[in-house]
């Protein structure tokens, strides 16, 4: 047997030897929000469940973390019937808060815990996972007793950043695919506001949380922002604390058994058999959504669908590191893409993924079996008996204008012509675009002819962006009329966080490649002029300075595109990007979402991540950056 650990930040293996007296059937790392029900769900069958937590109480991001609402989320399941139990004794003895209340919360886990048998130990830290090849046998773990060691049938790393995975040597994704940026996280405040305890929270930055001292620097200075540290209290709005865990949206991905992502989601390939449903919309919480996936922008920028929610079925396999035996995840770090993990994160779901991987533990070793040969039907009847998987259960998607869900209207994809015709006329078209490219050539010819109409203008011009997403170029003079005119307009499809045609058109003139539009983008590089900014859209963007970051952002992500179909052009793109990267000074800039809601807004600096595109771009071409000249 080896011992696999991290030796400064590289992962090293070495012979062990030593006796291990301790066993139990499962290992749980991580207590919190999928963590905490793992255990629980476990133990409740009757299985010997160690917990291992590095903080001192149980419940993660909705008790230490101080995050006590749920934002969407699949209903059901376990942690509901725990979360009633919180609501009941919060009106007995507790400070009424918002949400679910994090101090009772932490007492009912607890309480849950211990009653099912779960051997709990608090302030441990994992060192190290012990191996058989790739079997996981067990972990080794710091405590305040000094070093400690036990084996396991399974066991379930939720520690949201898949360390325990890490350091078994699991292949792993995180971040976007141009820089490895995960979303902005959040440092939660709690305040007592007339009397009454209140949170809040920003966006704050950006943070690597498998890195010490990112997270280190996260928290300090994320606390340290007006936000937060005010220049004066009084006695209507009192600081109770700042929350000691970060809100981190998004870590390490493994890679899973079965992935899951939000191409295959949206090609309408489901998983043949779900273990739970994950629910909500793609919320991806960064505004440099140039730098973002094609798909996503598909999705989120040019159909401006970014408030609709939609059901994800979520198989087994998603939770099973590949190639790897008696060992899974539960919590943030699925077997999902980037993209698709601003929808699978939320705490209902995750809760879920908790109480899977405990259900699935039990049939393992109740069958002898590895975890992802675990009979489906048998698993299916566990996680129905508590609501965790439903019959009624299903890929829908929902037009969600409030978090009041209840009232949220279920959306069927349009299927006839004059239906997306309708839609496309209106000010929320991003349904009828996205009906028509699912059809695929079915209403190509009925575009084409929308989108020579002038006399309608809502009508020409959403079709044309409608005959972009699906690659037809008889689009490209209306997109490119739309970038030479900046078009401010800005649909109403989502209850906010629209995208403006301007900058779409733009992203949609790079998805075609259009060669044509390059010297407009060129200029737009260089000074996108007088731009109009929409008042019901500053939200996403605050003022005109960072709505002129969004212009030269997507002409720079669409030139790249551009160049990358068409060789010849790429010299003179290539000019236009070393000029843009000597004119950077720090005013290409964006504002954290959240912020301007309680103070000034929070800004970060685009320069470095401009330069990165253009370096990595100059680099994918094959010319050197010092070999360029006006």
């Amino acid at each position: 047997m080896n011992k696999s650990q991290f030796v400064n930040g590289v992962i090293q293996q070495f012979a062990y030897s030593k006796m291990i007296p301790t066993s139990y059937d499962v290992i749980v790392v991580g207590l919190g929000t999928a963590g905490s029900i793992a255990a629980i769900s476990a133990a409740r069958r009757g299985l010997r469940v160690l917990g291992i937590e590095q903080l001192a109480c149980m419940g993660g991001t909705g008790t230490a973390g101080s995050v006590l609402g749920y934002y969407f989320g699949s209903r059901g399941g376990l942690a509901e019937t725990l979360d009633t139990k919180v609501s009941e004794m919060e009106k007995r003895a507790y400070t009424p808060c918002p949400g679910v209340n994090g101090e009772v919360k932490k007492l009912v886990l607890e309480q849950a815990a211990i009653e099912a048998g779960v051997s709990l130990n608090y302030t441990c830290t994992v060192t190290g996972v012990l191996m058989d090849g790739s079997q996981v046998r067990g972990i080794e773990w710091m405590s305040p007793d000094g070093r400690q060691a036990a084996l396991a049938s399974v066991v379930i790393d939720a520690t949201g950043n898949a360390d325990v995975c890490r350091m078994a040597g699991c292949s792993f994704r995180g971040g976007r695919e141009f820089d490895g940026q995960a979303q902005p996280y959040s440092n939660v405040v709690v305040k007592l506001v007339d009397g009454k305890v209140r949170n809040h929270y920003t966006d704050s930055g950006y943070v690597i949380p498998h890195n010490p001292e990112s997270v280190s620097e996260a928290v300090v200075s994320s606390a340290l922002l007006p936000t937060h540290l005010k220049d004066r209290y009084d006695d209507n709005e009192r600081l109770l604390k700042i929350a000691p865990l970060l809100g981190i949206r998004e870590g390490n991905f493994i890679v899973g058994e079965e992935q899951v992502t939000f191409k295959d989601f949206l090609d309408e390939k489901y998983a043949k058999k779900p273990v739970f449903f994950a629910y909500s919309n793609a919320d991806n919480h960064s505004k440099d959504i140039a730098f973002e996936s094609e798909i996503q922008q598909d999705w989120v920028v040019a159909a401006s669908m970014w408030g609709f929610n939609f059901t994800v079925p979520v198989p087994l396999g998603a939770l099973i590191p590949q190639g790897y035996e008696g060992l899974m995840v539960a919590g943030r770090s699925l077997a999902v893409d980037h993209d698709l993990a601003s929808c699978i994160r939320m705490k209902r779901d995750m809760q879920k993924s908790g109480e899977v991987a405990g259900q699935a533990a039990y049939l393992a070793i109740k069958h002898k079996l590895s975890l992802k040969d675990v009979p489906y039907e048998e698993l299916v009847e566990l996680l129905m008996e508590s609501g965790c998987l439903s019959k009624n259960d299903q890929v829908t998607f929902k037009e969600a204008y409030s978090w009041d869900d209840e009232q949220s209207r279920l959306v069927k994809w349009l299927m006839d012509s004059a239906s997306i015709q309708a839609g496309l006329s209106g000010d929320r078209p991003g349904l009828a675009m996205w009906s028509a490219k699912r059809l695929g050539s079915k209403y190509r010819d009925a575009l084409v002819q929308w989108s020579q109409e002038a006399a309608h203008p809502q009508l020409q011009r959403q079709s044309a962006m409608t005959l972009a997403l699906m690659g037809d170029m008889s689009a490209a003079p209306v997109l490119r009329q739309i970038v030479l005119e900046r078009d401010p307009y800005v649909p109403k499809t989502s209850r906010k966080y629209n995208q403006v045609r301007g900058y779409a058109a733009i992203f949609l003139l790079g998805k075609l490649g259009d060669l044509d539009s390059v010297p407009e983008l060129i200029r737009i590089m260089e000074d996108p002029g007088e731009l109009c900014l929409a008042d019901n859209n500053r939200e996403f963007i605050l003022n005109e300075t960072e709505l002129r970051f969004q212009y030269i952002s997507f002409a720079l992500v669409a030139l790249t595109r551009i160049g990358d179909k068409h060789e010849e052009a790429r010299h003179q793109i290539s000019v236009a990007f070393q000029k843009l990267a000597n004119r950077l000074d720090g005013s290409l800039i964006i504002t954290f979402k959240g912020s301007t809601e309680v103070t000034k807004a929070i800004t970060f600096v685009m320069d470095a991540k401009i330069r990165s595109w253009i370096e990595q771009t100059q680099a994918k071409w094959g010319i050197p950056i010092t070999s360029m000249h006006a």
